[in-house]
């Protein structure tokens, strides 16, 4: 038979078992036997005594039983240590092959971009972008030393394009999607070889992230698609909206010019400045091309005399604003000048466009190149990464830039923004990367922010990620031929 000291020491070991099991998560629990509490004894009864004769015998009565000595408390042992049992890791998830460009090892994606240096020369910009491949290259191999995108390793195939027409793009598209079988391409196609957006996301099915959204286009579309750009609609919003917080909407006579590219969103646009109370007192769109300067300043040569004649004190200006803007100083009309989009406008202004004449022009956007510069942490993210690669490469500031220097700034910043958004929503899509994982991605991603865009996001029916606005005024005095600078606040415009 156990002691009481021994059975009690095999209590307080079980107990202590059973709660370094619970601690390592065994639902099993073990039973043991609790120890018995020692029995109360009892004192010897007293002797009978002798009977007297013929007398009758006595009940002896009973002796009451002795009081227990306490036992004393046994000395408690320290019970041996004995770690709580590790969880096994979850295994990961085998990598495989689940969609043209993507292998177990490798995500293979397009990257393409305009020919720059073939701008220079056409004249329609005043300096190249620099090394558009060392760039590219360098945000790459940023991803792959951080592991990758869920284990895989990125490849990326580079195309440029001609963006005056759509032959060269369209001929790009093909190369990317057909003879390299890419997962996706990144910047898409811009200007005049917007049209060959659609053969990535239509005819082709390859996911775009870039290019310019238009309603027409995205009914073609059958891959997911995105952008960093707001919509017109939703910037040309944030403009009037911030034009009516500062009071400048009040008493205007508008002029509205769309060119041949934005035709399509006159009447929007219009409607939009009629639901804020203002009627527009004209609404017109051109119809040459950007490239066509002859074609450009004849056609303006009369609108600027109906603009005149209908007593516009404001011109805005829909779609690319650089003609907009140098004809109507060359036409004399003495006007302010809005612009629902900032293309055309700060260092992207037109190598035809003489600088002073797009003073004071005002428009809506995100960060300035100069503050993105200075203070974005996302953009810094791209940069570091870049001067590891080539720190024999100066990424200058975009306002300290002369005449002429190459656009470091402006290539990697946006090429920055393309590939953080690839990242965010290829990593969100998980391993088993498709097409539906990479949409199901954008539906859910909700807020975030990337490369100048401090407040972005995406969602079911929110397919641009720009959610940052502030008003913004060109001056010719900052930079090489001019800058937007903030003139307002910066809007968080999620919906």
């Amino acid at each position: 038979m156990k002691t009481t000291k021994t059975r009690w020491l095999i209590g307080m070991l079980v107990a202590l078992a059973m709660v370094a099991a619970s601690c390592g998560g065994n639902d099993d629990d073990g039973d043991a036997d609790a120890p018995a509490p020692a029995p109360a004894t009892e004192a010897p009864a007293a002797p009978e005594p002798e009977p007297e004769p013929e007398a009758p015998e006595p009940e002896a009565e009973e002796a009451a039983p002795a009081e227990p000595e306490p036992e004393e408390a046994p000395e408690e042992e320290e019970p041996e240590f004995q770690p709580a049992p590790t969880e096994e890791p979850e295994p990961e998830i085998p990598l495989t092959a689940t969609w043209r460009g993507v292998t177990a090892d490798t995500i293979t994606v397009g990257v393409t971009y305009l020919d720059a240096d073939l701008l220079v020369e056409l004249g329609f910009s005043p300096s190249t972008w620099g090394d558009q491949d060392l760039q590219i290259q360098a945000l790459v191999d940023d991803i792959n030393e951080r592991g990758g995108i869920n284990g895989r390793q990125l490849v990326a195939i580079t195309d440029k394009y001609n963006p005056i027409g759509a032959t060269e793009a369209e001929a790009a598209c093909l190369r990317l999607t057909e003879d390299n079988e890419v997962f996706a391409i990144l910047f898409g196609f811009l200007g005049p070889a917007e049209v060959a957006n659609t053969c990535v996301v239509g005819t082709q099915e390859t996911i775009m992230v870039g290019g310019i959204i238009s309603p027409d286009r995205l009914a073609d579309a059958r891959a997911p698609w995105v952008n960093a750009r707001a919509t017109r609609e939703v910037s040309t919003g944030a403009l009037f909206t911030l034009l009516a917080e500062e009071g400048m909407l009040e008493d205007r006579a508008i002029a509205v010019v769309a060119d041949l590219s934005a035709a399509p969103e006159l009447e929007n646009v219009a409607n939009l400045l009629r639901d804020r109370g203002v009627e527009p007192v004209l609404e017109v769109a051109t119809s040459s091309q950007v490239a066509d300067l002859v074609a450009q300043n004849q056609e303006w040569a009369s609108l600027s005399e109906r603009i005149r004649a209908s007593g516009a004190d404001t011109l805005l200006l829909v779609g690319n604003a650089s003609a907009g803007v140098e004809n109507a100083r060359l036409n004399g009309l003495e006007v302010d000048i809005w612009a629902t989009d900032s293309s055309g406008l700060g260092g992207n202004i037109g190598a035809n466009v003489n600088p002073e004449s797009a003073r004071g022009v005002i428009t809506v956007g995100p960060m300035t190149n100069a503050q993105i510069f200075e203070t974005d942490p996302r953009f810094k993210e791209c940069l570091d990464a870049f001067n590891a690669r080539h720190p024999d490469i100066e990424v200058k500031h975009p306002d300290t830039l002369e005449v002429g220097e190459p656009l470091w700034f402006t290539s990697l910043s946006a090429h920055c923004r393309f590939f953080q958004l690839f990242e965010l929503l290829a990593t969100a899509a998980g391993p088993n990367l498709t097409h539906e994982t990479f949409a199901e991605a954008i539906a859910t991603i909700g807020d975030f922010s990337v490369a100048g865009q401090p407040y972005a996001s995406f969602g079911p029916d929110k397919l641009s990620s720009n959610d940052s606005f502030q008003l913004l005024e060109q001056d010719p005095d900052v930079g090489a031929r001019g800058e937007l600078v903030p003139a307002g606040p910066m809007r968080d415009a999620t919906p």
